[in-house]
């Protein structure tokens, strides 16, 4: 059950933290699918700001490459200091 007691914004950034902390074989699949639609979104929105089509294709795994590590020290960041309410991790 959902715990209304949080803002919406507190939610979904507590469920985005503990996506990118989940090892498990469907939540790697998941981010991999995540990571490569941004990385398509962002390689169209360089073709409709003028790039070259060469720079479009490169830009796909770039970003992917990009987000990976990204993603990775989020989830790091649960195990090594949990989210407390109230907390700013400083």
């Amino acid at each position: 059950m959902a715990d209304h007691s949080k803002g919406i914004i507190r939610r979904a950034s507590d469920g985005f933290v503990s996506w990118c902390a989940d090892n498990s074989a469907a939540a790697k699949l998941e981010r991999t699918v995540a990571q490569g639609v941004i990385g398509v979104a962002v390689g169209a929105l360089a073709g409709v700001a003028g790039a070259p089509p060469v720079v479009q294709t490169l830009i796909i795994p770039v970003t992917m490459a990009v987000l990976s590590p990204i993603q990775a020290r989020i989830g790091a960041s649960l195990a090594v200091a949990p989210i407390v309410d109230g907390d700013s991790g400083r």
